[in-house]
């Protein structure tokens, strides 16, 4: 019998909570943190329990130093300002993967990729339309105007986008299409629900790349037929859905007072432009390192008596830059772009390149899309700054990443034979 440390143990203890974190991400009040947190507390014991036999490849190294990447990237903010937990706490909870990687990675041999494909189906599915089953509740029956599930809108918009990526990435090779099918449509109406610009926005463009991912399975002519699709979609879209008519034309006309100068008309847009130019400012301060949260306050103040800025940048908390480029440029500077540069692009250029030495590799593609969803939401959100979101990144690049490296090592086996 196997012993409670041992690697099958190991990767069913995995598959579990990667199951339920997809299923309570955003359908319930159940905070995902408690699951990735368990198996991480469990990955520390078992690497304990291994400890004799582990041993790390440079691959490894490079992976391990990724999933740092963002807590160096914090730690000048950090010691500038007496060493306030603030400027961690999101960075640790992305670390905090490293031991369920390193577990996962020992006890690879044991991994089941069919069971794995199905609890990302199952729990991404199940997730999503559980989300949209919320968000529809919430919009149609209970009147609020943004639904937002049990967290804030945007997040809950962003993390809905996710798990419609992972559904669309498993699609090819399914057994159960219309499962991922129905939980794309959940996923959709979340965010559609959600009214968020943002995510609305970068739908085209990640549904573009889900195209061209699978432009090889597709065919020219489908790929085309899709394209068309997309593009007769999104006017369809504007005039026969009152929300999307709503945000767009509310982003239009936010676009016209910025147009004339009055950025204070502007709420949304011209308070994000404020708020990125103070970030810009906060950078040219200390280009290396950026500035502290108390400093970015007292460089905001002096750039409104400047009238630089309006008055409501007076209220804006620690500078809050709403771009995770931005934010980290004020805050990191050029040490913490280089920083994001490796917890974001990087992790996208890897499972970018095992996808394409094998199309057929689902966790590959998976991992590549929701990757550059989160590259996309960042533009417009501090994303990674959320601790829940953070701590979910992390689990999902580490378990996208095994996957896939465990998928190109069996397939190399069977080909030998």
């Amino acid at each position: 019998m196997d012993s409670m440390f041992s690697p099958s143990r190991a990767v069913q203890f995995n598959a579990f909570a990667l199951f339920a974190t997809l299923v309570v991400l955003i359908a319930t009040p159940v905070p995902a943190t408690l699951f990735v947190g368990l198996i991480m507390l469990y990955s520390v014991a078992y690497l304990f329990a291994q400890r004799s036999t582990l041993q790390l490849a440079m691959l490894d190294w490079l992976i391990v130093f990724l999933l740092l990447s963002y807590l160096v990237g914090r730690l000048v903010p950090f010691v500038l300002d007496d060493y306030s937990s603030r400027y961690l706490s999101a960075p640790l909870h992305v670390a905090a993967s490293i031991p369920i990687y390193l577990m996962l990675r020992h006890a690879c041999a044991m991994l089941d990729l069919r069971h794995y494909r199905n609890v990302l189906e199952w729990g991404a599915s199940v997730g999503a339309i559980g989300a949209g089953a919320v968000a529809s509740y919430q919009a149609l029956v209970g009147g609020v105007p943004r639904a937002d599930g049990f967290m804030f809108y945007l997040n809950f918009a962003y993390l809905a986008c996710s798990l419609m990526l992972i559904c669309l990435a498993m699609m090819r090779g399914s057994q159960r299409r219309w499962l991922l099918a129905v939980g794309v449509l959940g996923a959709f109406l979340a965010m559609l629900f959600s009214a968020t610009r943002g995510v609305l926005l970068a739908l085209p463009i990640l549904l573009l790349a889900v195209m061209l991912l699978n432009a090889q399975h597709l065919g020219s002519k489908r790929l085309v037929a899709v394209a068309l699709a997309l593009v007769v979609a999104s006017p369809l879209a504007y005039f026969t859905i009152p929300k999307v008519k709503e945000r767009i034309d509310f982003t239009i006309t936010e676009f016209r007072h910025i147009q004339h100068g009055q950025l204070e008309a502007a709420i949304s847009t011209g308070g994000r432009i404020q708020l990125w130019t103070a970030a810009v400012e906060a950078y040219k301060e200390r280009p290396s390192v950026g500035l502290t949260y108390p400093e970015r306050e007292e460089k905001i103040e002096a750039l409104v008596a400047e009238g630089k800025l309006t008055d409501w940048m007076l209220g804006i908390n620690r500078g809050h830059a709403h771009s995770q480029y931005f934010e980290v440029l004020a805050t990191g500077g050029t040490l913490g772009f280089i920083a994001l540069i490796c917890y974001l692009f990087m992790p996208f250029a890897g499972f970018l390149y095992w996808h394409r030495k094998n199309p057929e590799n689902p966790f590959a593609q998976a991992g590549a899309l929701f990757s550059l969803g989160f590259i996309i939401y960042c533009l417009t959100e501090v994303a990674l700054q959320k601790e829940l979101i953070a701590a979910w990144y992390g689990f999902m690049q580490v378990n996208f990443a095994v996957l896939s490296l465990t998928w190109k090592t069996k397939s190399m086996v069977s080909e030998q034979k």
